[in-house]
């Protein structure tokens, strides 16, 4: 990461996706990997145009209050990432 580079913290990106998917917009996003029945991951995927959906509830689906639903607007496919994975949000990398 260049040394003037700005981050964003994941909360507040999370927030901003949120407001931003409100509008009918899009944002981009980068996130790595995990399943936690396999145990692998890491790695990174790039979504150029996401918009959050509704997420499901924890008795739903187990911890997904950890994780951000959304949806990738260029193949209209549904997506899940783990919230603590996201790496960058707009091109800004994200902090914990």
């Amino acid at each position: 990461m260049e040394e003037n580079q700005t981050t964003i913290d994941l909360f507040r990106a999370i927030e901003q996706m949120r407001d931003i998917s409100k509008l009918g917009e899009t944002f981009s996003m980068k996130f790595r990997t995990y399943n936690r029945q396999t145990g692998r991951g890491g790695r990174i995927v790039e979504i150029k145009n996401a918009r959050v959906r509704p997420a499901a509830r924890d008795e739903e689906i187990n911890a997904s209050s950890y994780k951000l639903f959304f949806t990738d607007t260029d193949t209209n496919q549904p997506m899940v990432c783990w919230q603590p994975l996201i790496v960058e949000f707009n091109g800004m990398p994200t902090t914990l």
